[in-house]
């Protein structure tokens, strides 16, 4: 018999889901179909009420619209509210650039405006243990530090004060099609992510089965360890950044703020990175074109003194015995 019942009810304690209205996201697929089969069987349990929610993005012309149909359906006969939503025709092309990403801001804009519709305190993701797998390869290949190694986080706060909840993050995609194929309970397929054109299609079908065949049997585990282990390590770093930045900011303003390096004097170069990440931050600085050597730079001028620009108007300068960090507008 599957375990998949199990491991949901694990992956619901520890996103801390119980007595809410949880919006379930369901594309058709195995894994969304997988995660409302098992939410239903446990929502006695943790004391949910569920509502489904589909986002059409027509795609895939007939396809996407069969898509939404199905799942219509299938919320209607498990007797559960659904939602769906569509994006109009040409908003994303499927072969531009930056589309997923696109996408995927529209899907989640659609989901937190369907669950203040429910009035629902939390969205649920059907992502696994093999997506996280992916993600962290992928954040790997394009240059990450330790932030992206921690892959997709099993709860996250959105701006409108949903939780963002993935209690499938430590499943196995065979545990899901195993759970369905017990149950006889269908699911669609979509044929676009067969594509090896796209980077996380070909990491799925090409690059994690060459790993598993000639590295790693085990590379899927080990890469979702390493993604635990990162998270724990960013979030020690974080506190410990969040406390350094506090002790060293002075006179903050809008676009300018002075820092007391006398506290970073002889703290880990890592540290001070990592302060400075915090710093932006506070700041509502863009980090998007902050790269290693930015941050870096940053920690050098501690030795150097030397003033520095960086991207989006940003310069750092020394004033007395002071660090100067302004934002011209």
């Amino acid at each position: 018999m599957s375990n998949f019942l199990d491991e949901l009810r694990d992956g619901l304690k520890r996103c801390d889901v119980c007595e809410s209205r949880l919006l379930v996201a369901v594309s058709g697929g195995a894994d969304s179909v997988a995660l409302l089969q098992g939410l239903g069987d446990l929502s006695s349990e943790f004391s949910l009420d569920l509502f489904v929610a589909h986002l059409n993005h027509h795609l895939r012309g007939k396809e996407s619209d069969a898509d939404a149909n199905w799942v219509s359906e299938l919320a209607a006969s498990l007797k559960l509210p659904c939602e769906i939503g569509e994006i109009p025709e040409g908003i994303l092309v499927a072969d531009a650039s930056g589309m997923e990403e696109h996408a995927r801001q529209l899907r989640y804009g659609f989901l937190e405006i369907s669950a203040t519709r429910f009035g629902c305190e939390a969205i649920a993701l059907a992502h696994t243990a093999n997506d996280q797998a992916e993600t962290v390869l992928h954040h790997l290949f394009r240059g990450t530090g330790i932030a992206g190694l921690s892959g997709i986080p099993p709860v996250r706060s959105t701006a409108s004060g949903h939780r963002l909840v993935r209690p499938m993050l430590a499943v196995n995609r065979a545990h899901v099609e195993e759970f369905l194929h017990q149950r006889g309970q269908a699911f669609r397929t979509d044929h676009s992510n067969a594509d090896t054109a796209m980077t996380r299609n070909k990491l799925r079908h090409v690059i994690l089965p060459l790993l598993r065949e000639q590295i790693n049997p085990q590379i899927d585990a080990a890469l979702c360890r390493l993604a635990e282990q990162s998270t724990d390590i960013d979030e020690v770093l974080h506190h410990a950044a969040s406390q350094l930045l506090a002790r060293c900011l002075m006179d903050r303003q809008p676009d300018s703020c002075h820092i007391d390096v006398s506290f970073l004097a002889d703290q880990p170069r890592h540290l001070i990175r990592e302060t400075f990440c915090e710093l932006w931050q506070k700041q509502h600085w863009s980090r998007q074109a902050m790269g290693f050597a930015h941050w870096n730079r940053l920690a050098e001028m501690l030795i150097t003194r030397k003033s520095v620009d960086f991207p989006n108007g940003i310069e750092a300068r020394f004033h007395s015995d002071r660090l100067l960090v302004l934002r011209r507008v």
